[in-house]
């Protein structure tokens, strides 16, 4: 049983969430984990699953129907010159079982070594003894543990939300490369899917986007288009 790692894409805000939305839907059916690395069409404002859109538009300066909410949690990410990706586990999988907050370190603990190969030194934001309540605003500006951190200014560089359903766990991820003074994103690729390993305790194995890729994501993508989900997530 492999990991299967499909090619990068760069697309809009809601054709990038269709498409991760569609490997959720996909892993489950395949039982397999699946991974992606994506680029965006444009700069682009994501934001949290449980953010309230009127809040999201102040606090970002744009007007709803320039911002994509995303399925997963966590808060607003600005997107455009980060290092995009999306990691699927199905119930199938052991790493299903994975407590959250377990899971979240290794996949930044996984990051920080992939990182640690183009000589970029990072470290795991510590939990805080008592964790806030509530939903954060602005990812980058408010770490909260393990999210993965770099510098002197303790600058966070790499933060991830997840969505836990029955059948799946969907996870996206992001990293601020204009932070990097060095950064080869090839390299990078490569050597975090061999972290991953470590998790998945599998090989990986590339494959391509299957043809009726398009056509069963047509949906998903006219969802993260529109209207209703942006504002209150309803699904079409």
């Amino acid at each position: 049983m492999s990991l299967l790692v499909y090619p990068s894409l760069i697309e809009t805000g809601a054709e990038n969430m269709a498409s991760d939305w569609w490997l959720m839907q996909h892993s489950v059916k395949a039982n397999l984990p699946l991974f992606r690395h994506y680029q965006w069409e444009k700069p682009q404002i994501s934001f949290g699953y449980g953010q309230k859109w009127q809040w999201v538009e102040q606090e970002a300066g744009e007007a709803i129907e320039n911002l994509i909410r995303r399925p997963t949690g966590g808060g607003i990410v600005r997107h455009g010159h980060d290092w995009t990706y999306c990691l699927v586990l199905p119930r199938g999988h052991p790493s299903y079982q994975i407590p959250s907050l377990d899971l979240y370190e290794f996949i930044h603990a996984a990051m920080g070594r992939a990182l640690a190969s183009q000589s970029i030194t990072t470290f795991l934001q510590p939990c805080e003894v008592e964790k806030k309540a509530g939903i954060p605003g602005d990812c980058f500006h408010e770490p909260v543990g393990k999210d993965l951190m770099i510098g002197k200014e303790e600058s966070k560089i790499a933060g991830a939300a997840m969505k836990r359903t029955r059948s799946a766990i969907l996870m996206q991820g992001t990293l601020e490369i204009e932070k990097l003074s060095t950064f080869n994103s090839k390299i990078f690729h490569h050597d975090f899917l061999e972290q991953l390993l470590g998790l998945l305790e599998q090989d990986f194995q590339k494959v391509e986007w299957p043809p009726e890729f398009c056509r069963e994501r047509k949906i998903f993508c006219q969802q993260f288009d529109s209207s209703a989900w942006r504002k209150n997530r309803e699904r079409i």
